[in-house]
């Protein structure tokens, strides 16, 4: 039996009996397993958890989530508070891990004498300030120095703010009370990380919040072995972490499919007709508007919405085009399949249409039945067990938290919008007589740059989740990228496309190596969304015109294939490119930069900035 089907058994408890004592029983086993990384850095995980207490605890069930994600962890458990050694020794097991996440979890007591709260009723103002300072300004330097001397995803807990206060009912009338105290050194933390890509606070009082503080802290554990969280917040705050790794590992779903009838209305549209469905400013129908707004609140952050329904198409259709109730109208959703086909059928068609991984969904419909089928059918398939009652639908929708980017670019809060024009395209497409005369009338226009500072979020993420027209599939960080722009041997572009139906935002990313002779195309990726556009060969003639006019005499493009890269396999071939050479593993094509040019098409308009 091999390794990884001997860690699935473990996991598959886990799944059945999610408990603290799982978590801990599975990650215990795994790790007297041993742990061997796979290659793929898609998959593998490495995992640091340092700070004031004893942490094993929280690392084991963040470990053991992260695996329930598909990824294959390694977990480094820094010692009892032994934090600020471990990130300023240079030679220390921290670095020689090097890690892909870092939880940094100090309790904000331990930043501060131990005769602060006996001495807070005495002190003035101005005392109360200073040493929020302090224990802010020691926290976010060793942050810093984190983000400087690692290229992980830096996670800083936040302080819970206490229930308790010396000062008893007249805490809030001080101007610096002790709960003010904490709200205000958690302020001053978001503040200090704002700017950074690479290091975020996790709000950890709102975890111990919706928990129930008093339940948070386990106060036997805390005095025995200065183990601070009880079993159940050491889950939840776990599951917090795991936010941020999905995000980071590009796991988070894209793509909600909703049912109609009793979903998002109440009743049934073919029986009870427009005017009978449940939709309105009193319940019953308040509760699906306030559901269809939770939705739209989603939709508009970058979620995409699909419909999954077993209906008459023109009686579903009017509800969404004419009720004056309805929140989300047809053009919010990126496809609809609303028929009497199997809605497993159903959803692998909307996967195909979107052109996005049945991975990437959650399906969510009332019948339990027909969400069974999925989940039996596809289970790659995030199936959604929404409540009988419909009043805690929106309840239901707030607390899924698999949504999760990075950073909210312009391309991700306008993506309902770009499907919108793809379903417009779609229609010219249908009309035209060619190829060339739908492209034509596109009125493409293409944006060629070196990235910005503005564009980098976007630049990261399309490297960190691009893999069908994606050359070589190269993941690289925030920070490599941005040592990479500024070092001068290399050009970091961006492509941004748009047409008569709408703009779809930066698309696309190039990393060039330059050299005096020779340039080296060290990556190529382009959204999904504009592949058969022929974006692509005005991309490259910019490159390569760059490429001539900076005397270089070859520009060399490498292609490593994956399982889903497939679709840009031959695009050195049909661009002029000769090879391809093997190179361990990659495929080296040469353009002859003396002889042969690549063109930007007629249809296309190249804008170079």
């Amino acid at each position: 039996m091999s390794h990884e089907s001997t860690v699935e058994e473990v996991l598959a408890t886990v799944r059945e009996d999610p408990s603290y004592l799982n978590h801990w029983s599975a990650y215990k086993k795994i790790q007297r397993m041993g742990v061997d990384l796979p290659d793929d850095p898609t998959r593998r995980l490495r995992l640091a958890v340092i700070g004031s207490a004893t942490l094993e605890p929280l690392a084991a069930c963040t470990d053991v989530k992260a695996r329930l994600e598909g990824l294959v962890v390694a977990t480094f458990v820094g010692g009892f508070n032994t934090y600020r050694q471990e990130v300023l020794d240079d030679n220390s097991g921290l670095y020689g891990f090097e890690p892909d996440v870092v939880v940094l979890a100090v309790d904000v007591w331990s930043l501060l004498d131990k005769t602060f709260i006996p001495d807070f009723v005495r002190m003035g103002h101005d005392e109360r300030v200073q040493a929020q300072e302090r224990a802010v300004a020691e926290l976010l330097d060793t942050a810093r120095r984190l983000e400087e001397r690692t290229s992980a995803l830096v996670l800083v807990n936040n302080f819970i703010v206490p229930t308790f206060t010396p000062l008893g009912v007249v805490d809030n009338k001080q101007e610096m009370g002790l709960r003010e105290f904490v709200r205000g050194a958690n302020r001053r933390m978001e503040e200090g990380v704002r700017d950074s890509s690479r290091m975020f606070v996790v709000d950890v009082d709102s975890v111990a919040s919706s928990l129930g503080k008093e339940r948070a802290v386990n106060w036997n554990t805390y005095y025995r072995g200065s183990v601070p969280f009880s079993e159940e917040f050491s889950l939840r705050l776990a599951a917090e972490y795991v936010r941020y790794i999905r995000a980071l590992k590009g796991r988070a779903k894209k793509c909600i499919v909703v049912d109609l009838d009793n979903t998002l209305w109440g009743g049934i549209v073919g029986e009870d007709g427009l005017d009978g469905i449940r939709l309105g400013t009193t319940s019953p129908g308040v509760e699906y508007v306030e559901f269809q707004r939770a939705l739209l609140s989603l939709y508009n952050r970058g979620v995409i919405l699909a419909v999954n329904s077993k209906n008459n198409f023109d009686d579903a259709i009017r509800v969404l085009r004419e009720h004056p109730y309805q929140v989300l109208r047809e053009e919010h959703f990126a496809a609809l399949r609303i028929n009497w086909q199997s809605k497993v059928q159903n959803l692998i068609e909307l996967a195909n249409e979107i052109n996005i991984g049945l991975d990437s969904m959650v399906f969510i419909d009332d019948n339990p039945h027909e969400r069974e089928q999925v989940r039996q059918a596809l289970p790659e398939v995030m199936v959604v067990d929404l409540p009988s009652n419909p009043r805690l639908y929106r309840q239901t929708i707030e607390a899924l938290d698999v949504f999760d980017v990075l950073s909210l670019t312009k391309e991700d809060m306008r993506r309902g919008e770009m499907y919108v024009g793809k379903r417009k395209r779609a229609e010219l497409e249908r009309t035209a007589g060619s190829l060339e005369d739908f492209l034509r009338g596109l009125g493409l226009r293409v944006t060629v740059r070196e990235a910005t500072d503005f564009d980098m979020p976007r630049v990261v993420q399309l490297i960190g989740k691009t893999n069908q027209f994606n050359l070589t599939t190269r993941r690289y960080t925030d920070a490599q990228v941005r040592e990479m722009s500024d070092s001068g041997d290399v050009a970091v572009y961006c492509m941004a496309v748009s047409d008569r139906f709408g703009d779809e935002g930066i698309v696309g990313v190039a990393i060039v190596r330059k050299g005096a002779e020779e340039w080296v195309v060290d990556s190529f990726l382009m959204s999904c969304r504009v592949i058969g556009r022929s974006v692509e060969t005005a991309f490259l003639a910019k490159i390569v015109a760059d490429a001539r006019k900076g005397g270089a005499k070859r520009l060399v493009g490498e292609f490593i294939p994956s399982k889903k890269n497939a679709p840009a396999s031959d695009f050195y071939s049909k661009h002029g490119f000769e090879g391809p050479v093997e190179q361990d593993g990659v495929r080296v094509w040469t353009l002859d930069l003396t002889e042969r040019t690549v063109d930007v098409p007629e249809w296309v308009e190249l804008v170079e900035e």
